[in-house]
């Protein structure tokens, strides 16, 4: 068991053992206040640890009579499958009668067969009867009829609509989503604001249902997540082209690990947002789909028509190399502050022509970007090194650099970073080294790590 530091007169806890004492001590009325709690098996212990009929019963009264309890997470602690047991079930009916709890997300994991149609009934409940319940998530916990449960639940629930719904690994499928979709367009009152359903089994269809809510609702979606599933080219622009014209205040939107979508996905979401760019989502996620160079340009040209930079721009795992990299900061070079802010190149195959263009950005005093995330990525040349260091000198936006694994863990590659974020040769090259980054990715360095603690000091002047 492990007690987190306090955060106010906040407390949050995660148990990661079964001992029933421990979790009723953290729930006593006498104990300090507890907002906060993950009641967790760890994965490899499934069947070993799972809580005792008797310790959950006396766990959810606890749960229950707790005033104090906003958020509870249940991480593979119960079996909720096709051998539940009526304790299991009293349990959630238990939890349900605590009306405090703003945040509540089931993890049923690998370990575990489908929630069982009984048990997602009693969980349908709490969301009905929970007036102050916020976000409701379910991952890993498919069940043919997941989205029927939430759709009655959402119709028959009293109070405020929820904010976000998560169904992830869940089998939600095209006629799953025909289903959730055609509710909230009949009732746009109950539609949350935020909704994923990363790695489920939908595509274009689903895709096209919920551009059709889109387009009739508007700028209810403040967060889509479709991470992980089968949607294609066709889908993705249907989606994006209603986003654009009718969701201007989308400010997250995930499309990674959809392998069908590639550059010609790409080029759909620009096309779509380009003739109104301003619209593109604040936070844009779009990983691991294997873009080539013709959607970063097309990218790259939608984002530099904006009035002001996004905050960040994913492009993890996506064989990123030299050509694609600079198809995309091309389109920067004639207003470097429309970069986003945020910039993740992790696990590509950055060369050296990408990396000399993207230094040049860096050194332009107008360029708006914060965090470089560039870990994992191919062994660069030293003299490239070299080169990118001084540009990161010059810098004065740049706050978190990334570079882990990058062919820099030498002691000649330290000694350059040092000289960044302070240059001992001379008064001047100290007062010219950087003053604002304040995270070098997982450096070892003691040297280095003592001048970006000096360097986050608001006092340092």
């Amino acid at each position: 068991m492990e007690l987190a530091r306090p955060l106010g007169d906040c407390k949050s806890a995660d148990i990661t053992d079964t001992t029933s004492l421990d979790i009723l001590r953290l729930l006593d009325d006498d104990s300090p206040i507890i907002r906060r709690i993950t009641v967790m098996i760890p994965y490899g212990m499934l069947d070993a640890a799972l809580i005792s009929d008797e310790d959950l019963g006396r766990i959810g009264r606890a749960i229950a009579k707790n005033t104090n309890l906003t958020t509870l997470r249940l991480c593979c602690a119960i079996n909720l499958n096709k051998d539940s047991s009526r304790h299991a079930l009293q349990f959630l009916d238990m939890v349900g009668k605590n009306r405090h709890i703003r945040h509540f997300s089931l993890h049923g994991g690998y370990g575990f067969d489908a929630i069982e149609t009984e048990a997602f009934g009693h969980l349908s409940s709490f969301i009905k009867n929970n007036e102050n319940l916020e976000s409701f998530e379910i991952t890993h916990g498919a069940t043919p009829k997941v989205v029927g449960f939430l759709v009655d639940a959402l119709e028959r629930r009293r109070g405020h609509p929820l904010k976000k719904i998560t169904l992830n690994y869940s089998g939600v499928k095209d006629d799953d989503v025909k289903e959730m979709m055609s509710f909230f367009m009949n009732n746009p009152s109950k539609a949350p604001g935020r909704i994923c359903l990363d790695h489920n089994d939908f595509g274009d269809n689903g895709c096209f249902h919920i551009s059709k809510f889109v387009r009739k609702s508007g700028n209810i979606f403040k967060e889509i997540g479709l991470r992980g599933n089968k949607m294609g080219p066709c889908g993705l622009r249907c989606i994006a082209s209603a986003l654009a014209y009718h969701a201007t205040s989308l400010e997250r939107f995930s499309i990674g690990e959809n392998h069908k979508i590639g550059d010609p996905g790409v080029i759909a979401i620009a096309e779509a947002f380009a003739t109104y760019p301003n619209s593109i989502p604040s936070h844009l996620s779009i990983e691991e789909i294997n873009i080539g160079p013709e959607g970063m340009k097309s990218l790259g040209i939608a984002l530099a028509r904006r009035s002001y930079p996004i905050e960040s721009l994913h492009l993890k795992f996506n064989h990123i190399g030299d050509y694609e990299l600079m198809s995309l900061l091309e389109c920067f070079r004639s207003n470097p502050a429309l970069i986003p802010k945020t910039l993740d190149l992790t696990a590509n195959c950055l060369g050296h022509w990408g990396l000399v263009v993207l230094s040049d950005l860096l050194r332009n005093r107008c360029c708006s970007l914060e965090r470089l995330n560039m870990a994992n990525t191919d062994p660069v040349p030293y003299d490239t090194v070299s080169y990118a260091v001084n540009s990161v000198k010059c810098n004065s936006t740049l706050r978190e650099l990334n570079i882990d694994t990058c062919g820099l863990a030498d002691e000649k590659c330290l000694d350059l970073l040092s000289s960044v974020v302070c240059d001992t040769t001379s008064i001047q090259s100290t007062y010219l080294s950087n003053h604002t980054l304040v995270k070098f990715g997982n450096c070892s360095s003691r040297e280095i790590s003592l001048f970006l603690a000096v360097n986050s000091n608001p006092n340092k002047s």
